[in-house]
């Protein structure tokens, strides 16, 4: 039995957080060094806050208002924050925070990620690819908003689909808007011929401006999938964007972080005064994950070479926050991804807390 001294439920913090055990190596060996680590393991004490406990806290005295300046923007100014929706697109175009523009190119609802070593000859690549699950544009059916005092509402239903083919995923999401937060709900049915079995990832895909390190909660620090993470513990975390970066010999699939319960992008060193500029809250969802990087998917799949995809850095910071992945398998020696880390087409309903 292993017996912990001064560990008291009073020094336990309210927050989400784990009993760590790391054994080592007490005197050196022929294979390793004195304090050489030969094992760790985690215990959860206190477990993760909900989304709807973190939308509870204490929020500042303020109403965000709801001005239509054209005849397709609406502008919602928070306390801090102003953000710009088009109702003709059904997408949030701005994010300004003290007149500073965040957003790039505005967050959509994508179930594509670069194709991996493991998934070209597997039946998942091959469906994705062949049922054009990377071609999928949003089609929008109706816009609806409105207000109360203590939030504005916004709601898009849409059609999300692939050229041709006669697959889709039909989707509703709901922006909600308070003071400084921005809450966005999605609720999905697939349907229709030759759906793909599976997806490749659930979550919105953006990018932001002047972006230079994330910080997290969640496993770490190093690159994890839903079944390639155990050696990854959970903590806080923080890194430059390049360093998020798994630069792989075949450009393919990279850098996701899983298992995440908050992320939050900042500025370079000398411009962020320790404020993120942008904070998403997955709240106690299991195995959502982000990316950050400055290559978009298509310049993974396009490029052959770690020289070609080089050319292709962006100065803008292309962010996912997935809530569910397709697991990574081991197809190019091995079997493909097992039937309990596999993300089937099936409805799907989600939300995110920005701030």
């Amino acid at each position: 039995m292993l017996k912990i001294e001064g560990l008291h439920t009073k020094s336990i913090p309210p927050t989400e957080c784990y009993l760590e055990l790391v054994f080592r190596l007490k005197e050196s060996t022929r294979w390793a060094k004195a304090h050489h680590e030969v094992a760790d393991g985690q215990i959860q004490l206190v477990a993760p806050r909900s989304l709807e406990l973190i939308k509870q806290m204490p929020a500042p005295d303020f109403r965000p208002k709801l001005n239509q300046i054209s005849s397709h923007i609406l502008q919602i100014a928070g306390s801090e924050t102003t953000w710009r929706f088009n109702v003709l697109h059904g997408t949030l175009v701005s994010w300004q925070n003290n007149s500073t523009e965040l957003i790039h190119t505005p967050p959509v609802l994508d179930f594509y990620r670069a194709v991996t070593d493991n998934d070209a000859p597997s039946r998942f690549g091959q469906d994705w690819i062949g049922n054009r699950l990377n071609q999928t544009q949003c089609h929008i059916k109706n816009v609806t908003w409105s207000e109360t005092p203590e939030q504005v509402t916004i709601e898009v239903t849409s059609r999300i689909a692939p050229p041709v083919l006669e697959w889709s995923v039909d989707t509703t999401f709901v922006y909600t808007f308070t003071a400084n937060q921005l809450s966005i709900k999605v609720k999905g049915t697939p349907r229709g011929n030759f759906l793909p079995k599976t997806f490749a990832r659930i979550g919105l895909t953006l990018s932001l401006n002047n972006i230079g390190t994330a910080s997290w909660f969640g496993r770490g620090p190093g690159e994890s999938y839903r079944d390639k993470k155990l050696s990854q513990r959970f903590g806080n975390y923080s890194l430059a964007i390049d360093k998020l970066f798994v630069d792989y010999e075949f450009p393919q699939e990279t850098s996701n972080r899983t298992d995440v319960r908050w992320v939050a992008f900042s500025p370079p060193p000398a411009e962020t005064h320790n404020k993120p500029a942008l904070k998403a809250h997955f709240g106690d969802l299991k195995e959502a994950s982000f990316t950050a990087m400055h290559y978009r998917t298509a310049d993974l799949d396009k490029a052959t070479h770690p020289y070609e995809l080089h050319k292709l850095k962006r100065r803008e910071t292309v962010v996912r926050l997935d809530w569910a992945h397709h697991g990574l398998g081991t197809g190019s020696c091995g079997p493909a991804t097992l039937p309990e880390y596999e993300l089937r087409s099936e409805p799907f309903e989600y939300e995110v807390l920005l701030e």
